[in-house]
């Protein structure tokens, strides 16, 4: 058993100090094949007051229960997940769920090489061998038939490995964490556009912690739009143009989440929720645009746009978040070429 240590929690963002320390481990103590699991570390990851409060009690408090982390897409639910092992160093086992999944790829599974059949731990049975972090995503692609047949996972069993004739206790530092676009036993997911998935049995859904995550709200976005700006981009284009755009981009995402929330998708209310990825692209396409890195484009913002992110939209929905973009930027990205250029021209000022 490895030895512990206590991370505070300011190690998740200067603005979490008053938060009890999480309990982690030591990257260095690890061997080479879990520090290759243990996710990097992202400075510029951003944790909100209630989801930082929330992991934490989960990881304090729930001992062998999953925690079913849902959300919008782009609300940053895997990234969060896996933020949160890099910070406490925590190994990270990812899964995607998919149709016609079988329990069997989570437990394990005979392979032949070169010396025989020999078995190959699966996902499930990694995790409860080294105490490491089991993450499931997009869970309701998956039928409930699967997850109610993985119970044993789900509940910190231990897991029956049939074809070896043997049973693994679960290490008490392996944990499963779930992330999914619906709430599991809800009907909503056709509702908010995400299809192919399937409601799940709610004896699966009771046995997890829940957290929601809408996404950052305005000040919170516009941070991390600032704070994940290229290098290059910062020492090329004027603090001020970057700051407002970033600004625009971020009332974008605000705005565009608020109608998606009373939208019924009717031609009045052809609302889409803009995710935060999408709100990177547009920045970084309009900031290489302004810097002459891009083609040259007659209609900048509605180009943008279109390239990061309408295009995958039925007609009505596409002119409905491009018009959101094209009014919140206004006249903006023509000023900003403006004022970059006259910085190209203008002689440095000495002291």
């Amino acid at each position: 058993m490895m030895n512990s240590r206590f991370v505070p929690a300011s190690e998740f963002g200067a603005h979490l100090t008053l938060y009890p320390p999480c309990r982690g481990y030591s990257f260095d103590e690890r061997s080479d094949v879990e520090r290759h699991r243990i996710p990097s570390v992202n400075p510029s990851h951003f944790f909100s007051h209630d989801v930082f409060g929330q992991l934490s009690l989960w990881w304090r408090f729930a001992e062998a229960e999953p925690l079913y982390i849902s959300g919008p897409t782009g609300a940053g639910k895997s990234s969060t997940a896996c933020q949160f092992c890099a910070r406490l160093g925590m190994p990270v086992v990812s899964v995607m769920a998919r149709p016609r999944m079988d329990r069997r790829e989570l437990i394990g599974r005979w392979v032949m090489d070169e010396k025989g059949m020999r078995w190959v731990d699966g996902p499930a049975a990694l995790c409860w061998r080294y105490g490491w972090i089991l993450l499931i995503n997009e869970f309701s692609c998956a039928g409930p038939e699967l997850w109610v047949s993985c119970n044993d996972i789900l509940e910190g069993l231990p897991l029956e490995l049939d074809q070896v004739g043997r049973v693994l206790p679960r290490h008490p530092e392996a944990r499963v964490i779930i992330t999914d676009n619906t709430r599991g036993a809800s009907s909503e997911a056709a509702d908010e556009g995400f299809l192919g998935r399937r409601l799940q049995d709610r004896s699966t859904i009771d046995r997890f912690w829940h957290l929601r995550m809408e996404g950052l709200n305005e000040y919170e976005e516009t941070t991390l739009l600032v704070a994940t700006l290229r290098r290059d981009w910062k020492e090329a284009l004027p603090p001020e143009v970057l700051s407002d755009l970033c600004v625009r981009l971020a009332r974008v995402g605000a705005d565009s989440r608020a109608a998606a929330k009373k939208s019924s998708m009717t031609f009045e209310n052809a609302s889409v929720a803009v995710s935060h990825r999408v709100l990177r692209r547009v920045r970084d396409i309009l900031c290489s645009f302004l810097l002459g890195e891009a083609v040259k484009m007659n209609d900048p913002v509605r180009s943008a746009v279109r390239l990061a992110f309408s295009e995958a939209l039925g007609a009505v929905e596409r002119e409905a978040v491009e018009t959101l973009f094209v009014t919140t930027l206004g006249n903006f990205i023509d000023e900003a070429r403006k004022r970059v250029n006259r910085r190209d021209v203008e002689p440095p000022a000495f002291a």
